[in-house]
C-alpha cells in the first residue's frame, strides 16, 4: 500500500491529492499553524486575560500551573504500551501484584 499525501486547496475549497504548491516568501503563508493563533484578533483566557502572543501565552500557562497536551506525548506512549502489555496479559509487574493479591484474599479466608 502506498501512500498518499494530500493538501488543502483554498481555491476549490476542498483537499486535494498532490504536494502543497510552494510558498511565496512574503505571503505569511509560511507561518506553522499555531503561530496563526496570535495573528488577527487575540483570544481571552477564562479569566478574561488577553493573550495575544506566544510569550504572553507560556507565561499564563506557567502562572497558573497548565501545560499543552504535547508536554504529554511521551507519557501517552509510554502508557499506551503498558496498556497493551496489561490486556494481552504480558504485564510481569501486574501479574505479580494480583498474585500477591489473591494470596492475601486466600490467606484471610483459611484464617477464619
Amino acid at each position: 500500500m502506498t501512500r498518499k499525501t494530500y493538501h488543502y486547496d483554498p481555491a476549490s475549497g476542498q483537499m486535494v491529492e498532490g504536494p502543497s504548491p510552494p510558498r511565496s516568501a512574503g505571503s505569511g503563508d509560511g507561518w506553522r499553524f499555531s503561530d496563526r493563533l496570535y495573528s488577527g484578533k487575540p483570544f481571552l483566557a477564562h479569566d478574561g486575560t488577553v493573550i495575544d502572543s506566544k510569550k504572553k501565552h507560556r507565561e499564563y500557562m506557567r502562572r497558573h500551573g497548565l501545560t499543552t497536551m504535547d508536554d504529554f506525548k511521551d507519557t501517552w506512549k509510554q502508557k499506551a504500551k503498558e496498556r497493551e502489555a496489561f490486556y494481552k496479559g504480558t504485564d510481569q509487574k501486574r501479574k505479580a501484584e494480583i498474585r500477591q493479591e489473591l494470596s492475601r484474599v486466600i490467606d484471610s479466608y483459611r484464617s477464619r
